[in-house]
C-alpha cells in the first residue's frame, strides 16, 4: 500500500544508490522504507540487470548451533546469512564480510568488474548498546565501514530511523575516505497521500465516496487533546497511520453495505485495535502482565512528556525497544539522552482509552514462540530465550520436525553459552536426531559438530573425535566443517591432527581465509613464526581478529621483531574479551619481552579465561607462565 504514492522516490532512490559508495536511507518508523526497497528499489534494479543481494539483516533470521561456531560475531553471521539465503549453512560461517563480498562479485555483460549493490536494513538495530555483546556490535560496525571504505565496487545502502541518523553519522564520519549521500524519505503530503488511497481501493474492489477519503485525511492530520477538541492539523499524514486505519476501512469485502460512521470514530477503533493487538503481542513475547504492563505505559510514555525511560524489575531496556520497533513510541535524542516519546500524537487518544482487559490474547504459534527467543538470545537474555523456547517446544506438534528441531538447537546453544554442557549436549543430540528424520545432512553435521564441541568441553576427547569425524563424513566437502574439525582436533590436544586436516582443506579449495588464519595461529604457537606469519598474511581479507592479532605478534615477537610484536599485542588485547588463547600468546610474547611480571599476569588470565577457554594442552604452558618471578 505505502509504495503507491513513492514512485519519484523509487526513481532517485534506484539511481543515488547505484552512484555513491554509501547511501544512507532514512525517516521515522513505519514511513515505508522496507517497502520502498523491496517492492520499488530492488525491483527496479533486478529489471536493468543490476548485481543486487537479498537485503540484508543483522536480526537473527535462523538458528545457529554455536558451539561448532567457537569463534563467530553474531552480527557478521545474521548480515551474511540475510545476504546469502539460498544455503548459508555452508557458505557464510567462517567469513568476514570482506571474504563474502569477494566470492559474490560479478562481471558485467563486456566482462568488466560489476558493482555489488548491497543494502542493509533496520540499521538502529546494531547502533543500541548491546550490553554483554558490545565488542561484537562495535567490532561489527568497524568491520562493515571498513569494508565499504576498502572496496570501491560496493555500492552499500543503510537504512535506518531518523531518530538515530546523528548515532550512525558519528561513526561513518570516523571512515574519512568513505563519501556518503542521506537519502530522506518525508511522511505523504496530502496529495500524495490521496493517490495512496485512491490507488490502494481500485485493487480492493471498494468504491467509498471521495468525500470519505477527504474525511480520512483530515482526519489523521487532526490532533486532539484530552477532552477531544481538535486542535490546528499537522502539513503531512503519517504512512503507518494510513496504513492501519486504511486497511480496515478498505479491506472489507466488495458489494455488501457497510453502515457509515464518524470518521474520527472509524480511525480511533483503527488505532484502538493496533495498539491492543502490539501491546498484547509484546506483553506475551515478554511474559508481562497486561494491566501492570498498561499501567507502565500510561505513567511513562501517554503522559506526554518526553522522557528518560528507566527500567523497572519486569518493563526491561528490550521492552523498550520492541514499543519502539513496533511503532508505538520513538527515541529521539535530546542532549546527548535517548528520550521516548509517542510516534505520533494522534495514538494519544486511543491509547488513553484501552482497557488492558480487553487486549485480545495472542493466537501464538509454534514460529512465534521460536522467533522471539530467537530475538531473546540475540539481545543476550537467556533465561528470557531458554522460557520462550520451552514454550515453543510445548506448542509444537509432533509433525513440526524441523520447527522442533530449531527449539532444541537453540535450546543446546542457550545452554551452551551458559557453560551448562550436559544440557547442550542432550539437545544438540535431539536435535540431530530430528534433522535425520528430516534427512538434511547438512544440519545433522552442524549438530554433531556442535556436539563434538560440548564434549571437547566436558573432556571426553574420544567421543568428541568420533562425532567430528561424523560430522565430517555427512558433509565432506564443507570447508567450514573441515575447518571446524582441524580445530577441534587442536583444542583436543592433536596438535599434528589438526594441521593434516587444515593442510588438507587449504591444498584442495585453495584460498579459505578462516583455515589459513585458523592453521597461522596453531603454527604461530608451535613456534613456526615464518610459516604462521605467511599464514595469517595471506588470509588478509578477512577483518583481523584479536586471535589473530594475538599470533602474529607472538610470531614476530618470535623472530625478535618485538617493537612490531607490542604494536600488534596491544590491538589484539584491547579487543580480546575473555579469550584464552589471546592472553597465553600476550604472556608468552611479554615473556619473550623480558617481562616476567606481565606474562605473569597474562597467563593467570589465560587461565582463568572461557571465552574461548584455553585448549587443555596449553594448560601446562600457562601455569608455569603464572608463576615466574
Amino acid at each position: 500500500m505505502l509504495l503507491f504514492g513513492r514512485t519519484e522516490e523509487v526513481r532517485k532512490l534506484t539511481r543515488t544508490w547505484q552512484q555513491r559508495r554509501l547511501t544512507i536511507l532514512h525517516s521515522d518508523a513505519g514511513a515505508g522504507k522496507t517497502s520502498l526497497l523491496r517492492a520499488g528499489v530492488v525491483p527496479a534494479l533486478k529489471a536493468g540487470n543490476a548485481h543486487v543481494l537479498p537485503i540484508g539483516l543483522t536480526a537473527p533470521t535462523r538458528v545457529w548451533p554455536v558451539a561448532a561456531l567457537p569463534d563467530h560475531n553474531r552480527y557478521v553471521l545474521a548480515l551474511l546469512s540475510s545476504w546469502h539465503a539460498a544455503n548459508a549453512h555452508t557458505h557464510v560461517p567462517g567469513l568476514s564480510i570482506d571474504d563474502f563480498l569477494q566470492r559474490r562479485e560479478e562481471v558485467d555483460r563486456q566482462g568488466r568488474p560489476a558493482p555489488t549493490l548491497a543494502a542493509i536494513d533496520q540499521v538502529e538495530l546494531f547502533l543500541r548498546p548491546a550490553g554483554d555483546n558490545e565488542h561484537e556490535r562495535c567490532a561489527f560496525l568497524s568491520e562493515l565501514l571498513a569494508t565499504a571504505a576498502k572496496r570501491p565496487r560496493l555500492r552499500l545502502l543503510l537504512s535506518v530511523r531518523t531518530d538515530y541518523l546523528d548515532e550512525l553519522l558519528r561513526v561513518v564520519k570516523g571512515f574519512a575516505d568513505l563519501q556518503y549521500e542521506e537519502f530522506a524519505l518525508s511522511p505523504f503530503t496530502p496529495e500524495a497521500a490521496a493517490e495512496v488511497v485512491r490507488r490502494s481501493i481500485e485493487s480492493s474492489g471498494y468504491r467509498p465516496a471521495p468525500s470519505r477519503t477527504r474525511e480520512l485525511l483530515d482526519e489523521l492530520r487532526t490532533i486532539r487533546d484530552a477532552m477531544g477538541r481538535p486542535h490546528r492539523p499537522v502539513s503531512t499524514v503519517d504512512p503507518m497511520l494510513l496504513q492501519v486505519t486504511g486497511t480496515r476501512l478498505w479491506s472489507r469485502p466488495p458489494g455488501q453495505d457497510h453502515p457509515i460512521a464518524r470518521m474520527e470514530d472509524e480511525v480511533d477503533a483503527a488505532l484502538t485495535d493496533y495498539c491492543s493487538a502490539t501491546l498484547a503481542s509484546i506483553a506475551a513475547d515478554f511474559e508481562l502482565l497486561p494491566a501492570a504492563f498498561h499501567a507502565w505505559l500510561h505513567q511513562t510514555v501517554v503522559s506526554g512528556v518526553a522522557r528518560k525511560l528507566g527500567s523497572s524489575e519486569r518493563i526491561t531496556a528490550a521492552v523498550v525497544r520492541s514499543l519502539e520497533d513496533r511503532h508505538l513510541i520513538r527515541a529521539p535524542q535530546k542532549y546527548g539522552l535517548r528520550m521516548y516519546i509517542l510516534r505520533h500524537p494522534r495514538l494519544m487518544a486511543p491509547l488513553r482509552r484501552l482497557d488492558p482487559g480487553l487486549w485480545p490474547r495472542p493466537a501464538l504459534g509454534t514460529a512465534d514462540r521460536l522467533r522471539a527467543a530467537m530475538e531473546a538470545a540475540f539481545d543476550g537474555e537467556p533465561e528470557r530465550a531458554r522460557s520462550l523456547a520451552r514454550k515453543a517446544a510445548e506448542a509444537c506438534s509432533p509433525d513440526e520436525l524441523r520447527a522442533g528441531a530449531a527449539i532444541e538447537s537453540l535450546l543446546g546453544s542457550i545452554a551452551y553459552e551458559q557453560h551448562r554442557l550436559n544440557e547442550a549436549a542432550d539437545h544438540y543430540l535431539r536435535a540431530c536426531e530430528l534433522y535425520e528424520a528430516l534427512r538434511d545432512n547438512t544440519a545433522v553435521g552442524w549438530l554433531l559438530a556442535a556436539a563434538g564441541r560440548v564434549a571437547l568441553d566436558q573432556g571426553r576427547q574420544r567421543q568428541a573425535t568420533g562425532m567430528l569425524r561424523a560430522a565430517v563424513e555427512r558433509v565432506p566437502h564443507d570447508v567450514t566443517l573441515q575447518t571446524s574439525l582441524g580445530q577441534n582436533f587442536w583444542m583436543a590436544g592433536e596438535p599434528q591432527a589438526a594441521l593434516a586436516v587444515l593442510n588438507n582443506v587449504i591444498n584442495r579449495e585453495g584460498n579459505v581465509p578462516e583455515a589459513r588464519r585458523t592453521r597461522g595461529e596453531m603454527l604461530a604457537d608451535l613456534g613456526d613464526a615464518e610459516s604462521a606469519l605467511r599464514d595469517i598474511g595471506q588470509a588478509s581479507s578477512r577483518w583481523p581478529q584479536p586471535s589473530a592479532r594475538a599470533a602474529r605478534a607472538l610470531a614476530l615477537a618470535t623472530l625478535s621483531r618485538t617493537e612490531e610484536a607490542d604494536r600488534e599485542l596491544a590491538g589484539a588485547v584491547a579487543d580480546a574479551g575473555d579469550s584464552g588463547p589471546v592472553y597465553l600468546r600476550a604472556a608468552r610474547v611479554r615473556m619473550i619481552s623480558g617481562d616476567s611480571s606481565d606474562a605473569a599476569r597474562y597467563a593467570e588470565l589465560a587461565i582463568l579465561a572461557i571465552h574461548p577457554p584455553l585448549p587443555p594442552h596449553q594448560h601446562g604452558t600457562a601455569r608455569r607462565l603464572s608463576e615466574e618471578p
